[in-house]
């Protein structure tokens, strides 16, 4: 059982099909739209126990197909992977109408996504996100991106797949951390847009992996609002930067840190504890909501972290900033957000090492 929704952006819009034999869509999509060869964008762990499966099905399409294999990991998000990766398919002869299948996580889309976006100034992509923040939230919208030293996601662009396809069945051998990690990202949505998935959240008795949420459910709903937003203001012109909730300060504690020691939706959801503090004072978060909102992130658990001295001059260092001032997303009660400019976004750093 699948469900499609569509993100509408007029002839370069396009299907996200969403369920337990979701990959099932792809080959008549690809007959529909001939393409002249393919490369798959894939890391090591995910083509070990994806990559037949998955190569199973494109091999019965009689077309050049090869592919990119890199380490897992957020270290693959860099110029040097970004570069072998277009060689690879300059040497494979691709040309505009080839296709690149981004085939993984996060990392993976976008890396994939970024190549796209630039090699011969654009080719065709196809996102198939294979973990749940992967699902609800980079396969869709256009972001693509590589980090660098100085901060996450500065260098990228804004470039849409043809299709999205996200298979629930994957998502059965992701770890807790993994797990945990997309189910912020899902958080993050349910607080700055859906009252409606929040209350159904806090109702759910296990979040674990192995637990009670319904997870076609719960990506259905999280891309459905992902769409919508997107087509409203793709290039994050005003409206869209209300999924930057928690991301501010979450990619601070990222390129901080260094790549890698939390997972994206970990940093992300100590950025949404310090912009819930926040939200109390700036927007009149109504005081029985924020005991509702941060009981729920509560269930998520977190590694012991030390937060470094210098994580002010990476806040500072993002990329949503306009000379010193950001713009952060703040929430006035569950599901509505609100805009605040940050004359000092230290106040950020200072609500999380607070708490």
């Amino acid at each position: 059982m699948t469900e499609t929704i569509r993100v509408g952006l007029g002839n370069r819009s396009y299907p996200i099909t969403i369920g337990d034999k979701a990959w099932s869509g792809l080959l008549p999509l690809l007959e529909k739209n001939p393409f002249t060869s393919s490369i798959t964008v894939i890391d090591e762990r995910v083509n070990a126990l994806y990559g037949e499966r998955f190569f199973g099905l494109t091999d019965k399409i009689d077309k050049p197909s090869f592919r990119f294999i890199h380490p897992e990991g957020e270290q693959s998000k860099s110029f040097s992977c970004l570069e072998s990766l277009c060689r690879d398919m300059a040497r494979n002869g691709m040309d505009r109408e080839s296709m690149v299948f981004a085939l993984g996580g996060g990392v993976v889309g976008d890396l994939a996504g970024l190549a796209a976006s630039v090699y011969l100034r654009g080719v065709r992509l196809i996102q198939l996100p294979t973990t749940l923040l992967s699902m609800v939230d980079s396969s869709v919208g256009g972001k693509t991106g590589i980090n660098i030293s100085e901060g996450k996601n500065l260098v990228g662009t804004f470039y849409q797949p043809e299709a999205v396809f996200a298979d629930i069945s994957v998502l059965g051998t992701l770890d807790g951390r993994d797990w945990y990690s997309g189910l912020a990202e899902v958080l993050k949505i349910a607080l700055a847009l859906d009252a409606g998935l929040f209350e159904y959240l806090e109702s759910v008795g296990d979040l674990g992996p192995a637990g009670d949420l319904d997870v076609t459910r719960t990506v259905v709903a999280a891309c459905r609002q992902k769409a919508r937003i997107v087509e409203l203001d793709e290039k994050e012109a005003g409206l869209r930067k209300a999924l930057n909730f928690g991301h501010t300060l979450g990619h601070g504690v990222e390129a901080s840190l260094g790549y890698g020691v939390l997972r994206h939706g970990e940093a992300v959801l100590l950025g949404m504890r310090a912009a819930l503090i926040l939200s109390t004072r700036m927007c009149g978060l109504p005081s029985d909501q924020f005991q509702r909102a941060i009981n729920l992130l509560d269930r998520i658990p977190l590694p012991d972290v030390e937060l470094p001295h210098d994580l002010n001059r990476f806040v500072i260092k993002d990329k949503k900033s306009l000379g010193n001032r950001i713009t952060g997303v703040f929430i006035k009660e569950i599901g509505k957000h609100e805009f605040v400019s940050l004359d000092d976004p230290s106040v950020l750093v200072e609500a999380l090492k607070a708490e």
